[in-house]
C-alpha cells in the first residue's frame, strides 16, 4: 500500500497513521489519570496523618468560658478543620488574622456542618453565617474582621450568641501553656 499512487489507499494509510497516533495519546491520558488516581489519594492521606498541633484559646462569650483551637498562621489557618470527622459539642476553631480586614472561609475538605462568627478586634461580632460540608462556596464577612470563630452547626444559636454580642480572647497559647 506505500508504494501504490491510488490517492485512496494514500488517504487510507493517513488516516490509519492518525488512528495510531489517537490511540497512542489515549493510552498515554489513561495511564496519567491513572497515576493521579492513585498517587494524588496518597498526598490526601499524608496530609490526614500529618499530626499538627494547633494551639488553644480560651474565650469568653455570653459569661462563659470555652477553650478552642486556635490557629493563627497561615499554615493553620489553611488547615482550620479539615479532615475530621466530628466535633465535639463545646470545641471549635479560632482564627486569627494578620489585621483587620474582609475575611473569605470555605469548607474544603471538611466533612462537618458549621457555623462562623467574624468579629472584630474589639469582640464584637458582625456576622453568624452557616457552611455547609465540603462547599468550596467562598462564605465572606461583611465587614473588616480579625478573627473567625468556627463551631458546630447551630451552636450559637442554641448557646444565645447573636450578631452585635461579643467575644473576648482572654487567652492564647500551647496546649501546655493553657490547661
Amino acid at each position: 500500500m506505500l508504494v501504490s499512487n491510488n490517492n485512496n489507499d494514500f488517504l487510507h494509510i493517513k488516516t490509519y497513521t492518525g488512528v495510531n497516533m489517537m490511540r497512542k495519546s489515549s493510552f498515554l491520558m489513561m495511564m496519567v489519570l491513572l497515576g493521579l488516581w492513585v498517587f494524588l489519594p496518597l498526598s490526601a492521606q499524608e496530609l490526614i496523618s500529618q499530626d499538627v498541633q494547633f494551639k488553644r484559646a480560651v474565650l469568653l462569650i455570653n459569661g462563659q468560658k470555652f477553650q478552642v483551637e486556635y490557629a493563627d498562621t497561615w499554615e493553620l489557618r489553611a488547615r482550620g478543620l479539615m479532615y475530621r470527622t466530628e466535633l465535639c459539642q463545646q470545641c471549635g476553631m479560632l482564627f486569627k488574622f494578620d489585621r483587620e480586614r474582609l475575611i473569605s472561609m470555605w469548607m474544603k475538605n471538611t466533612f462537618i456542618p458549621l457555623d462562623v462568627a467574624f468579629f472584630k478586634k474589639n469582640g464584637e461580632i458582625v456576622d453568624i453565617k452557616q457552611m455547609q460540608p465540603l462547599d468550596l462556596t467562598s462564605v465572606p464577612s461583611s465587614k473588616p474582621v480579625l478573627y473567625a470563630l468556627e463551631m458546630n452547626e447551630g451552636w450559637f444559636a442554641a448557646n444565645g450568641v447573636k450578631e452585635g454580642n461579643s467575644i473576648e480572647v482572654l487567652e492564647t497559647g500551647t496546649i501546655e501553656e493553657i490547661q
